[in-house]
């Protein structure tokens, strides 16, 4: 049971609804130690059951490892990386560890994870380019 935290059970309340209706959105939890955060994100994973969630908890030892948080909330869908155009892919992959090579684009890196969070649930690949019709 959460107290005296109606505002916040109603912000998960509102996040949870958009989803379902299709909509993106997000909701940053910060304070001291021991004010609740953790019972209100176990509040707002009850509340999008079913929605495929993807969760992820960062802590200080995380901070000096680049994409160690990023890897730890895509972990459930990392099998869908062919599904994301090549420069994306190789960029996802040298920052998550799956493959070698220089440090990627930061660029490429995050639009790299708005496709594949846009693809998380039961989405169509992404289209592939058009190409010319023979004459």
């Amino acid at each position: 049971m959460l107290w005296s935290r109606d505002p916040e059970r109603a912000a998960v309340d509102r996040l949870i609804e958009r989803a379902r209706d299709g909509q993106g959105g997000g909701l940053v939890l910060r304070g001291e130690p021991g004010i609740g955060k953790t019972a209100l994100l176990s509040y707002a994973r009850e509340r999008g059951a079913g929605l495929g969630l993807l969760t992820a908890s960062a802590g200080e030892a995380e901070a000096a490892l680049a994409y160690a948080t990023l890897h730890q909330l895509l972990r459930p869908v990392l099998g869908r990386i062919e599904r994301l155009p090549a420069p994306q892919a190789a960029a996802l992959g040298v920052a998550l560890g799956l493959a070698g090579g220089g440090a990627p684009d930061r660029f490429l890196v995050a639009l790299a994870e708005l496709i594949r969070l846009a693809l998380a649930g039961d989405a169509p690949a992404w289209p592939q380019p058009a190409t010319p019709e023979a004459g």
